[in-house]
This record gives structure tokens, C-alpha cells and sequence, in this order.
């Protein structure tokens, strides 16, 4: 029996999704020359600017390609267009938000990552970077003061980070914490704990927001509070979730005293150290972060304060069965795994997962611990110089750092209400944006509304944090 499949086109006819290696080598010469010029020149170009889906698509969007396009000329359409438009997170002075400011060391990890293309979801797929992988989690937990020992995976960011120590914590407790598990999160704690919780099947009443005191630190008392409330209506609390270094203005709670809590009253002590974990590897940070090394789960971003790419959070977790216990998955397509090594998908929810430990490895292996130590330091001293340079100006109301975030708003005028003062914070934002010399963001802290200006990359100078500080003040109202 035969079957009609039309004429078959020749090997020779038909066009390969890779060219030829001549011409892979003069593109790959092309791309990084064109990526090395855009770092070079970083700080002439507009940080960012809005826009409209209406306005950037008429840069950007195109029919869909129905033939080949040479690869030179897709690399200049990136460039040439959609580049101009991107708000620049490693920019120098993008003050706004926590920044990922990436380093040439983490992208040329990333570079290695997409063109070896290694699989890290088992043993069998990738045993040597899976075992790279391992080393990597281990140097991290040593520069912390942290366990060696204990279970890790690089995860996307910080939000499944928290997702992972939470899913370990419901695995050690069981299902009965869906019904009457109670999670306690400060009122400054990351939102990515509300998504967590609902994504493992917890109720919203589940998690419970804690008071914090006048620096925004979770408040010890009110916590106390809450947990020995819920155990009177036959509650099961299990979880606290702490910070080291909140995303609103840096606040690292009393990290010891809730260990200590948690200790005495047998819960899950988590810390979310997505924005100032890294800072605990330096003399002032591990001062300010002491207890952090007690966590019984961790959660770290490289791509922060690492000065790794976009997409490289970490969990740690201290006992490994927990961690495996939430995320163990069987398959007759997984029989020929080793089940007497790391199976990295029995360590959180993917099992196709890229080796984001290059970038990591890449920027810890080539800067040394004493030249990252050497850089948090310097992006906090400089967080220091920026809130110094604007409380200077008597407009102004800044409040000291305790890491790298500065939050500071214009003091109140004679009979003016809240809202007309915050509204002058916006405007501030939205001057500063429009410029594009530099950005800012506008967040809330208390009832009282709050500029923010951050500190979190190697590219920043002092040079340009006076020159930002500058700027800003020539807009101050």
C-alpha cells in the first residue's frame, strides 16, 4: 500500500533554520558587537518612556512572516526598533523599582546557556550541569552563613521562590493546612505570598497580614497576637514569612527574635530575601540580617543584587525531604532516571528548565566573593550619598536607608491635605520619566505617599547619582 505525500523537496532545496558556520560566526561577531555598544553607551540613552500599545506597535508589529527573513536584517529590527522603546532596568540611573541590572559576566552565562542548550530537569538530561548547579546553591548557602547542606533550586524570579518554600512548608504539614492553615506575612511583605498560597490551594483568609512598627519592620507583638488568636479558634498556624529587605523601602525585619518565635512555637520560619538577601555576604549586611541563617527556607534573586540577567531567582530550603516531598513527580517516561542523584524536577514545578546556574556561575566564578562583597558595598554607600544629597534640600523629606532603597517626598505646605502633597510626588515621577535622564517610582508607606529612589547596580557611579540628585531637584516643587 503506498501512500501520496506530494514531491519531496531535496535536502538541498530546503532552507536550514541554521546557516551555514561562516555565517553564524560573522552574525555572533555582529550580535555581541552591537550588544557591547548598547552597554557602552547606556548612560546617553533615555532610561525609559510611556507609551501606548497604539504608539509602540506602530514600531514593532508586522504581519506574520509567511517567508524567511535574513537574520541581519531581524537583528537590526531589534535594535533599530524595538530597543529605543524599552525602558533600560540596568540603565545606570533607573532609580525605579529594584532593578535587574544584569552584568557582561551574566549574559555571556546566558549566551552559553541558549547556545549549548543544556537540559536541567534530570540527572540523565544534564548530569554536569546539574551538578554545576549543585556547587553553585552550595557557594550561595556559604556566602550566606547558610546551611551547605541543604536542598536549592534557581528558580525565575523570587515570586516562585516563595512559592517553593511555601509548597515545601504544606508538604511537611499536610493537607490539613489547606483547611486550617494559617500563614502570617508582614503588611510590607511581597505580594507574590498572596499568589503563592492561592496557586497551593490555601483560602484568602489563610494568610494574615501583620502590623509593622514606624520603620516598617514586622511588628513581634502583633504577631504573638495573631498566631495565639488563631490557635484559640482551632486554627493551625505553620508558616511565617519574614523579610531581609522589603520591596517597598528595604526594611529588613527582627530576623532573630522571629526565629526565635518560630522556634519556640514549632512554625515554618521563612525569609523572602528576594530584594536584600545578598547583602547579608558583606560585614554590614550580615550585622543588620543576623537570623537569616536560621530560615527553614530561603528566597534569594540573583538577578538583583547578583547582578545576574532577568530570570534567575533561588530557593533554599533546609531539610531536602521537604522540598522533594512537595515536588516528587513519576511517569513511565521518567523510569530511567537515577533515583540516587538530584532530579532537579523533584525540587520545584518545572521539569523542561534552563540552566540559569550558568549566568550564576559565571558571575560568582569570575567576580570572587570579595568583588561582589566589594560592589554591595559600594551600591549602599552610594544609596547613602543619594539620601544625604537630597535631604539637603529643605523641600524635601527623606528617610535614612537601611539598604539601598532611599524614600523621600515633599514635606507638607501650610493647610495642604495628603492627597495634594502626594500629588505633587507624582508629578515629581512623571517630570523625572518625561525627562529621561533618570526614573523613580511613587509607592505608599503608612498613609503617606513615598518617592523611591534606588541604588542596585555596578554601572551606577557617583558621578551619577549626583547627576540624578541634580535632576531631580531642578523638578522638586
Amino acid at each position: 500500500m503506498s501512500s501520496d505525500t506530494g514531491p519531496a523537496r531535496s535536502e538541498v532545496d530546503r532552507r536550514s533554520l541554521d546557516p551555514d558556520a561562516e555565517t553564524m560566526r560573522r552574525l555572533g561577531y555582529e550580535l555581541v558587537d552591537r550588544v557591547v555598544e548598547h552597554l557602552h553607551t547606556l548612560s546617553d540613552q533615555r532610561v525609559a518612556r510611556r507609551g501606548t500599545h497604539e504608539g509602540f506597535a506602530a514600531q514593532v508589529d508586522e504581519p506574520l512572516p509567511e517567508g524567511p527573513s535574513d537574520l541581519e536584517e531581524c537583528l537590526a529590527f531589534f535594535f533599530d526598533r524595538v530597543v529605543p522603546g524599552m525602558t533600560r532596568v540596568n540603565h545606570p540611573r533607573f532609580h525605579a523599582y529594584i532593578p535587574c541590572p544584569s552584568s557582561f559576566a551574566g549574559a555571556m552565562g546566558e549566551m552559553l546557556a541558549a547556545g549549548t542548550n543544556p537540559f536541567a530537569g534530570s540527572w540523565l538530561g544534564g548530569a554536569t550541569v546539574c551538578s554545576l548547579e549543585l556547587t553553585v546553591l552550595r557557594w550561595i548557602a556559604e556566602m550566606l552563613g547558610y546551611d551547605p547542606l541543604a536542598a536549592g533550586i534557581f528558580t525565575s524570579g523570587g515570586s516562585m521562590a516563595n512559592l517553593v518554600g511555601l509548597a515545601a512548608a504544606r508538604a511537611k504539614w499536610g493537607r490539613e493546612v489547606l483547611e486550617r492553615g494559617s500563614i502570617y506575612v508582614s503588611r510590607e511583605g511581597h505580594a507574590s505570598l498572596d499568589k503563592a498560597a492561592a496557586i497551593l490551594g490555601f483560602p484568602p483568609e489563610a494568610v494574615r497580614r501583620v502590623a509593622v512598627n514606624d520603620r516598617f519592620r514586622m511588628d513581634l507583638a502583633d504577631l504573638e497576637r495573631q498566631i495565639e488568636a488563631d490557635r484559640s479558634a482551632r486554627r493551625l498556624p505553620f508558616f511565617v514569612s519574614s523579610n531581609a529587605g522589603t520591596t517597598n523601602s528595604g526594611a529588613v525585619d527582627p530576623l532573630s527574635a522571629i526565629a526565635d518565635l518560630c522556634q519556640k512555637q514549632e512554625l515554618w520560619f521563612h525569609v523572602d530575601g528576594a530584594y536584600g538577601g545578598f547583602a547579608a555576604i558583606t560585614p554590614q549586611g550580615r550585622a543588620r540580617m543576623g537570623g537569616m541563617e536560621r530560615a527553614d527556607s530561603l528566597t534569594l534573586d540573583p538577578h538583583k543584587w547578583l547582578y545576574c540577567p532577568m530570570g534567575v531567582g533561588c530557593a533554599l530550603v533546609r531539610h531536602p525531604e521537604w522540598l522533594e516531598r512537595a515536588f516528587s513527580a513519576e511517569g513511565s517516561y521518567l523510569k530511567d532516571l537515577s533515583t540516587d542523584e538530584v532530579n532537579f524536577l523533584n525540587r520545584g514545578p518545572e521539569l523542561s528548565r534552563p540552566a540559569r546556574v550558568l549566568s550564576v556561575w559565571m558571575v560568582i566564578r569570575s567576580a570572587g566573593q570579595q568583588g561582589l562583597v566589594d560592589q554591595i558595598e559600594e551600591d549602599m554607600r552610594l544609596a547613602r550619598l543619594a539620601a544625604e544629597l537630597l535631604g539637603e534640600d529643605s523641600r524635601l523629606e527623606v528617610d535614612e536607608p537601611e539598604l539601598s532603597i532611599v524614600t523621600f517626598r515633599h514635606c507638607a505646605r501650610r493647610e495642604e491635605s495628603e492627597s495634594e502633597r502626594a500629588a505633587r510626588d507624582t508629578t515629581l515621577m512623571e517630570t523625572t520619566l518625561e525627562d529621561g535622564q533618570l526614573m523613580l517610582s511613587t509607592t505608599v508607606l503608612g498613609d503617606q505617599s513615598t518617592l523611591r529612589f534606588v541604588v542596585m547596580n555596578h554601572r551606577t557611579t557617583e558621578t551619577q547619582v549626583r547627576h540624578a540628585v541634580d535632576r531631580i531637584l531642578e523638578f522638586v516643587s
